[in-house]
């Protein structure tokens, strides 16, 4: 078997464990941020350890190879296996008539239920009869399409001065196509959901036949890309609800598109299908997905322009489709899909967890209450409500925020994750809600007469929903204005809130943040680390005093060396940052990890101290590499 082979079987068993449960993506050398020959160093080491584990009765990592762990909607996953932890405590009336219908009903809406729909949905449009040729497949109403070796004409763009958005006639007959054989009568009959943002049936629909070949050498080519290319046509960019919907979807995607090795590689190209030059303040969200520029289509204007491989995402506002008006069963909750979508986007963008907690005896859950500098709904007693949070016998901590399109968007995603409790005003701003921690609240003050869009998006997250059910203990400035027809709404109007039942929905939320096994699991995790940085303290000061004394005889010795004259040696070798930094790592890890005590005696007892090459990796794996990394002065492998 080849090294290549073995690497692939021990990394799609043991990091299996870690992209579902902990990071929720891919782990690649951009991942781990590492040099190549140390990666395949690392690879090769670890493969060996992997195969060792196998074959012993005392490994430790047993538990964590051949778990069978899977997403959910592949062939042969057994439901207690996949990623979801979607449950369904409220009542099932109206759509369903048992709790198991209606579970499965829920996983199959809004969870990997749907993803696995997709997938059993995908038919093939133009097949292929020879290598190399053009390859569509797509699924029901042509919601998700892919192909390979697809051919797109632009050279009408230019003769279209103004820029656009949302129009369902940038391409015409003949204007797409490959080299296959087209099932026209099918094609005809999937393509019926005619609108901008509800399939690609405007733009699939002029698929056709081609005589030509469509790859590298081909004629009809002016341009050929290479990368997988994810065609995007995206909602208003300027309103997090809206815009965070592409972004769903286009995970989502990720998925129906395969279990492939490459499945979340950041090497691909992301094309928006308008000519409008991209412009949000949530745009680093796209760093998720690719490390590539964003195009567009004035990109490709005037040229015909052929993909190897071609993906058109599920699109924001499907008939039945995800995340916008979504229709979602009765009584259940916590979409392992939301879940993973969170997971994905903190882990990408680098949001850390909580790290650290307010030195009291008792931590204080931390309240946020997102402030709003806009026209309507405001709050219009805003102090009074902050000073009475501040007073409360509970002893929150309290802050206000204010995000406008100026913020940094990984900014506001430390802010929420350091968040218990999320209070605001309804707007696209409870959009953050799907980045709190597992064991938070959300309460939307006043849901202004929509009761459904942030209280569906709470449940599909598992987050837990309060909002403002006594209307006669608020009061609304008047009884608001809508712009286009100047009738009464609620939504174009301020309010003022009774300070009592504020802070009685609040505490409800408290306990429920109190009480839930994640956040105590948090606070015990907390409290051990706070003892651990004393001890590192006490470590970092022990090696300045060091770094302090005399130092000589250092010609003979490393640069990552420094020696001190002592009664017991001349030549005794001070650890350097990198050598502090293991023997912090490693007491960090003493306590979980019985093999770790081995290789702290091995490394920090013996007569010459060894240096190690530090590589930043996955909680998960720390622990493991830790003791295969290890790398003697003079360059030998530990």
């Amino acid at each position: 078997m080849s090294m290549e082979a073995r690497i692939t079987i021990f990394l799609s068993q043991l990091i299996s464990v870690l992209i579902l449960k902990e990071i929720v993506c891919e782990w690649s050398p951009e991942t781990l941020d590492l040099p190549h020959s140390h990666l395949k160093r690392f690879l090769n080491t670890l493969t060996d350890e992997a195969q060792k584990c196998h074959s012993s009765n005392n490994c430790i990592y047993k538990n964590v190879l051949d778990t069978g762990l899977c997403w959910g909607y592949e062939t042969n996953c057994p439901q207690h296996l996949g990623y979801s932890n979607a449950h369904c405590p409220g009542d099932h009336k109206g759509w369903v008539s048992s709790k198991n219908q209606q579970l499965q009903t829920f996983i199959n809406q809004a969870d990997f239920g749907f993803v696995k729909q997709q997938i059993l949905s995908k038919t093939t449009m133009c097949e292929p009869t020879a290598d190399g040729e053009s390859l569509l497949e797509c699924s029901s109403y042509l919601q998700f399409c892919s192909g390979k070796n697809l051919y797109l004409d632009f050279r009408d763009l230019p003769a279209r001065k103004e820029s656009f958005r949302y129009k369902m006639d940038v391409l015409k007959k003949g204007q797409i196509g490959g080299k296959c054989k087209l099932d026209k009568s099918r094609l005809h009959s999937e393509a019926t959901h005619q609108s901008p943002l509800q399939s690609w049936a405007p733009e699939i629909q002029h698929f056709e036949e081609l005589s030509d070949m469509v790859n590298e050498e081909s004629q009809i080519c002016d341009v050929f890309i290479d990368k997988p290319t994810f065609i995007m046509k995206i909602d208003a960019t300027v309103n997090m609800y809206h815009h965070f919907c592409d972004f769903f979807n286009l995970y989502t995607s990720l998925h129906v598109n395969g279990t492939h090795s490459k499945m979340f590689s950041r090497d691909i190209n992301i094309l928006i299908w308008e000519t409008y030059t991209y412009h949000s303040n949530f745009g680093i969200t796209w760093s998720a997905f690719t490390q590539n520029p964003l195009m567009n289509l004035r990109t490709f204007q005037g040229k015909r322009v052929c993909f190897r491989e071609a993906l058109f995402p599920l699109l924001p506002r499907m008939i039945f489709g995800l995340y916008y008006n979504t229709p979602i069963v009765w009584g259940c909750k916590e979409s392992g899909l939301f879940h993973a979508f969170s997971k994905f986007i903190l882990h990408r963008l680098k949001i850390p967890k909580r790290t650290a907690i307010d030195q009291v005896v008792k931590p204080k859950i931390k309240i946020l209450l997102l402030s709003r500098n806009t026209q309507y709904r405001r709050i219009l007693n805003e102090q009074a409500l902050l000073d009475a949070l501040r007073l409360s016998p509970r002893q929150y901590s309290v802050k206000r925020v204010e995000f406008t399109h100026e913020t940094d968007f990984r900014h506001q995603l430390r802010v929420i994750q350091d968040t218990d409790i999320f209070i605001g005003m309804h707007g696209a701003g409870l959009t953050h809600l799907l980045f709190l921690p597992d064991w938070a609240a959300v309460f939307e003050l006043y849901n202004c007469g929509d009761e459904h869009c942030y209280a569906d998006l709470a449940r599909l997250r598992g987050i837990h929903y309060q909002t403002w059910t006594n209307h006669v203990k608020l009061q609304p400035q008047d009884e608001g204005h809508h712009p286009s027809d100047g009738g009464p709404h609620a939504k174009f109007t301020n309010y003022s809130f009774d300070k009592e039942e504020f802070l009685r929905i609040v505490d409800l939320a408290a306990d429920h943040v109190a009480n839930h096994p994640a956040y105590r699991h948090m606070l015990s995790h907390l409290r051990e680390s706070a003892t651990d940085v004393i001890f590192i303290k006490s470590l970092e000061f022990k090696n300045q005093l060091l770094l302090t004394r005399s130092r000589k005889h250092t010609v003979n010795w490393p640069k990552n060396f420094t020696l001190t004259e002592t009664k017991e040696t001349q030549k005794r070798p001070v650890p350097s940052s990198k050598t502090l930094e293991l023997h912090m790592k490693l007491f960090l890890t003493l306590k979980r990890e019985n093999f770790t005590t081995v290789v702290v005696k091995s490394v920090f007892q013996r007569k010459v101290l060894v240096e190690v090459e530090w590589i930043h990796l996955l909680a998960s794996l720390e622990i493991l590499v830790l003791g295969l990394v290890v790398m003697g002065t003079k360059g030998k492998e530990k």
